[in-house]
């Protein structure tokens, strides 16, 4: 079961981007509740209907281990995407988290990451959470190397020198 006893709040991405290469249960392994807001849910599940992270997200749902919310203030929302030029969904996950009072935001939005971080809360997206797990033994250290480059080669984008990073901080993990 998750480690973390607070629930963490997730964009539509890393639940996405996990998906796509066979590694969600790791979001239930470190996490013990995940929550997303309904924006979230929309963009994933119903838009994205069987697209990766949709069967995922809904199992997750009907398990209870990930909760749907709706963000109380939409106003604040609002103003999110037009001063920041976000996506309501990802305006919707900043905000929430603030309503929460989460300590960890799973994003891996550029802009979404700003702002989380400009609030004080920790972010990790996909490749983080990728190196957590392979930190708590739920990966081991090759696996978390594969499931990187799988990232890499399914879309995910990231630059050559954050991806050197995160192997960089896996080599760590051998010593």
């Amino acid at each position: 079961m998750g480690m973390e006893k607070a629930p963490v709040v997730a964009d539509a991405s890393v639940l996405i981007h996990l998906s796509r290469i066979g590694r969600f249960e790791l979001l239930r392994q470190l996490y013990e509740t995940i929550v997303i807001p309904k924006g979230v849910y929309t963009e994933v599940v119903e838009v994205g209907w069987s697209l990766p992270g949709s069967v995922e997200t809904e199992k997750g749902i009907k398990e209870g281990w990930i909760k749907v919310m709706s963000v109380g203030d939409r106003l604040a929302v609002r103003e999110l995407t037009v001063r920041h030029g976000l996506h309501t969904a990802n305006a919707e996950v900043v905000q929430l988290a603030g309503e929460l009072g989460v300590v960890e935001v799973l994003a891996d939005d550029a802009k979404v990451r700003l702002l989380v971080e400009r609030r004080g809360l920790k972010v990790r997206g996909c490749m983080g959470l990728l190196i957590e797990a392979a930190k708590r033994g739920f990966l081991s250290v090759s696996d978390a190397r594969r499931a990187l480059n799988e990232l890499v080669e399914k879309g995910y984008r990231v630059s050559r020198e954050v991806l050197r990073m995160a192997h960089e901080l896996l080599s760590r993990l051998e010593r």
